[in-house]
């Protein structure tokens, strides 16, 4: 790290722009600046960043010459605003996904290269040591051949955290919010080729988006298949994965902090159990985005991360309206 604190603007305080300036105002190697043209939203982020600089001007914001910014809008917004901040010299961490559709994830990347800046997307996930884990179970074989898996996200809380957002509809909320899932599988099955997608709106809970539910299936490189489901619906939260292997398989409950794994024709089963905060990912992103900045590390997600996940999440949409599997990236 440099001995000078790293200026660095936080760009829209909602809930996750709240969380980060929470986290941000705790270290020394950063001087906080908040954005967002609501006054409301500012005063609440600076209930817990008190010290924090203020603007509710973007442009004003970036003509005062933060080193980076952190853009925390919502998805409409990560364009103009990344590409903006690239353009005025400052290195971008955006959060996911890094755009609304592929075309402006490319932009988005491009302005990055063409300035030669950091650009970091915020996909946590890929810190999460139990993804070290599962990666090296596959690496080294212990799984055996890799076959398939399950991944799914149920989560009425993200609604109710987030009212404001949803009192107008947010077309495909759902997958975009949740990219995570398709991003962090990329990291244990590999590249996606083919996608098949249904969507469903049955729930009339208050604030509900279209769709509520969808589902998945990924045909990977590999020729594995693993199926994704995510709804708006379940409470408490759901976070589940599985992983078949023709060896063993692994079961992951990161609600319930625990992973279990079963060797082939073996009734025993294997369990681990792990603690780990939100707030330690996000400290741990941070920490990965400054040491991009300072001293050329590789970022954890980089743009062209974001831009595959993003076709990946096109071509289920497309799928979904058109009730056929889609080649991705065509």
């Amino acid at each position: 790290m440099t001995e000078q604190p790293t200026t660095l603007l936080v760009v829209g305080t909602g809930s996750i722009g709240q969380r980060h300036a929470r986290l941000l105002a705790e270290r020394d190697d950063v001087e906080l600046w908040l954005c967002d043209s609501i006054p409301a939203c500012l005063d609440e982020a600076q209930r817990n960043a008190d010290s924090a600089r203020v603007f509710l001007d973007y442009d004003q914001a970036l003509a005062a010459g933060p080193m980076a910014v952190l853009v925390c809008t919502p998805h409409h917004l990560h364009r103009p605003m990344a590409v903006a901040a690239l353009e005025a010299g400052c290195h971008v961490f955006c959060e996911k996904p890094l755009a609304e559709n592929v075309a402006d994830a490319e932009a988005i990347v491009a302005a990055a290269e063409s300035n030669r800046k950091v650009l970091q997307v915020g996909y946590l996930m890929r810190l999460h040591p139990v993804l070290d884990r599962l990666r090296k179970m596959i690496d080294t074989g212990e799984l055996g051949t890799v076959v398939g898996g399950r991944s799914m996200v149920g989560t009425y809380f993200t609604i109710m955290a987030s009212r404001n957002r949803f009192e107008t509809p947010q077309p495909n909320s759902l997958i975009l919010d949740y990219t995570h899932q398709p991003d962090f599988l990329s990291l244990l099955f590999g590249r996606v080729t083919r996608v098949s997608a249904e969507t469903a709106d049955l729930s009339d809970l208050p604030l509900m988006q279209d769709p509520s539910v969808i589902a998945m299936t990924l045909r990977y490189e590999s020729g594995a298949l693993v199926q994704i489901h995510l709804d708006y619906v379940q409470y408490p939260n759901r976070h589940l994965l599985e992983i078949f292997g023709d060896r063993k398989s692994v079961f992951v409950d990161f609600d319930a902090g625990e992973i279990r794994s079963y060797g082939h024709g073996d009734e025993k089963q294997h369990v681990e159990h792990f603690e780990l905060h939100r707030d330690q990912l996000m400290r741990a992103e941070i920490d990965n985005f400054l040491q991009a900045i300072h001293n050329n590390q590789p970022v954890a997600c980089s743009g062209a991360d974001g831009v595959a996940v993003l076709q990946t999440v096109e071509a289920a949409l497309q799928s979904a309206r058109e009730l056929r599997s889609v080649e991705v990236g065509n």
